[in-house]
């Protein structure tokens, strides 16, 4: 997805926020916020929004030092989602299509994302995980993604966030996980999941994890390691949770994906024909 010119004020959003979380002096945000600009002005719109905040949480890691500013807020909602678990599990466990309530789950918990907002409460995703199981599936291919699941050979599940992970947990423990690679980030970035996330919240004791070797924001291709870029074209199907993920990955052809989100801002509902505050389930 190319980014719009709406996209540009969240990124300096997203600029600021990071800064400030990190406590450093106003002539410190100032000179990030300049040097976000300029490249701002310079920046192919035909590219992703994930190029751009790329670029600039690599440069605020290098202004100040810090490699990992959102690590209290990952280990907090790690810690929530645990927290969450069994009511989750429960309401899965109950429902009429367990499956499908699963899925509803998985991406109600791609609330918990610091890249659209900053202000995410522990009160926000109770009650988004609440309203989930009413709240219908736009594009809704829970029947289609759960015989993929059965008829694929190699699959990879590309995560999105800390926390969110245990959400998409509940959905594998409902499937064979053999031949399912969950996929974390290779480094820090904004509140994504690393492999650190991923042991903390047990998912290594369900399934293979390996990481992308990036640290870029969903899943730009080109950044990837060679090791991931392999297990990307040997895989028949791909799960692809979150924004930056549609973002980078829903101009990728001769690919079964299906993309797993919470539509969180204006532009991805455009994109979309949808609203925001969707859950979406899109098959391409």
């Amino acid at each position: 997805m190319k980014t719009y010119y709406e996209c540009l004020p969240c990124l300096l959003r997203q600029t600021m926020e990071a800064a400030k979380m990190v406590n450093e002096t106003p002539e410190t945000q100032e000179k990030i916020l300049r040097c976000v600009l300029s490249e701002m002005s310079k920046m192919d719109l035909n590219k992703t929004p994930p190029h751009m905040a790329h670029f600039i949480h690599q440069y605020i890691k290098k202004a100040t030092q810090i490699d990992d500013p959102y690590r209290s807020l990952k280990k907090e909602f790690n810690q929530l989602s645990l927290d969450m678990s069994g009511e989750m599990r429960n309401i899965i466990q109950d429902s009429a299509n367990p499956f499908e309530t699963a899925v509803k789950i998985a991406i109600a918990g791609n609330i918990i994302d610091f890249g659209p907002r900053g202000d995410i409460s522990h009160q926000e995703v109770s009650n988004t995980v609440q309203d989930c199981v009413d709240q219908p599936l736009r594009f809704n291919r829970a029947d289609e993604l759960k015989k993929a699941i059965q008829e694929s050979a190699r699959i990879l599940y590309l995560g999105d966030n800390a926390g969110e992970i245990v959400f998409d947990r509940l959905l594998l423990e409902l499937v064979p996980t053999d031949n399912i690679t969950y996929v974390v980030k290779g480094k820090p970035i904004i509140n994504d999941a690393t492999m650190e996330d991923a042991m903390e919240t047990g998912l290594c004791d369900l399934l293979r994890v390996i990481d992308n070797g990036s640290d870029a924001p969903g899943t730009i291709l080109e950044i990837c390691s060679p090791v991931f870029q392999k297990e990307f074209e040997r895989s028949d199907l791909i799960i692809a949770k979150g924004q930056a993920n549609y973002e980078t990955l829903s101009q990728i052809s001769g690919k079964k994906i299906f993309f797993l989100l919470k539509v969180k801002c204006p532009v991805i509902a455009h994109d979309l024909d949808c609203e925001s505050g969707d859950l979406v389930l899109k098959a391409v």
